[in-house]
C-alpha cells in the first residue's frame, strides 16, 4: 500500500467518524429537545409550601457529650413562599444529663434556626444560628414530622425525633 493510499484511507476514515459523530450529536439534540418538551410541564408539589408553618412538639431522647437525656422539644416555624424557614426551637430536659448553651451545662434552652423546605419531597433542612447544629427532616403527614438533629464538635449531640403539630388555639 502506498503512502498516498494510506493517507486517502485515513482521510475517508476521519470523514466517516466525523459524519457519525454529527449524526449522534443530531440524535442527542433531538432527544434533549424532546426531553425538554416533556419536562416543561408544571409538576405540582406534594405538600403546600406553608406545610411546616406552625408549632410542633414532642418528647425524644438525645445523646451528647454529657450523656443521655429525655427531653421535650418545641419548634415554631414560619415559611415564606420560596420555602425559606425561620424557626425557634425550645427544649427542656425531662430526665437525664441535659445539654449545653455554649460551654455551660443547661437543662433547657432556646435556639434560633433558619432553613429550607422542599415541597416536592416534603424534606426540610435547618441550621442553628449560634452553634453548628443541623436538622434533616421529613413531613410524614399534615400533623407529623420526623427528623435527625446533629451537632458536631467539642460538645457533640444527636437525637432522632417525631413531633406532632400543636393545634392552633
Amino acid at each position: 500500500m502506498t503512502s498516498a493510499s494510506i493517507a486517502l484511507n485515513s482521510l475517508l476514515a476521519g470523514t466517516l467518524l466525523l459524519m457519525l459523530g454529527c449524526q449522534k450529536t443530531d440524535a442527542w439534540s433531538a432527544t434533549m429537545a424532546s426531553s425538554q418538551t416533556t419536562t416543561s410541564r408544571q409538576v405540582e408539589p406534594a405538600w403546600p409550601v406553608q406545610m411546616l408553618a406552625g408549632e410542633w412538639e414532642g418528647d425524644a431522647w438525645r445523646i451528647n457529650s454529657r450523656g443521655t437525656s429525655r427531653f421535650r422539644d418545641h419548634i415554631s416555624m414560619s415559611v415564606d413562599v420560596n420555602g425559606l424557614i425561620t424557626a425557634e426551637r425550645s427544649w427542656e430536659t425531662l430526665d437525664g444529663a441535659g445539654g449545653h448553651r455554649g460551654r455551660t451545662p443547661v437543662k433547657k434552652d432556646v435556639e434560633e434556626l433558619i432553613g429550607v423546605f422542599n415541597p416536592y419531597t416534603g424534606e426540610f433542612r435547618l441550621v442553628e444560628m449560634e452553634e453548628p447544629g443541623t436538622i434533616s427532616g421529613q413531613v410524614v403527614d399534615a400533623n407529623t414530622i420526623v427528623f435527625y438533629s446533629t451537632q458536631p464538635g467539642r460538645q457533640p449531640s444527636t437525637s432522632s425525633e417525631r413531633l406532632s403539630r400543636v393545634p392552633a388555639p
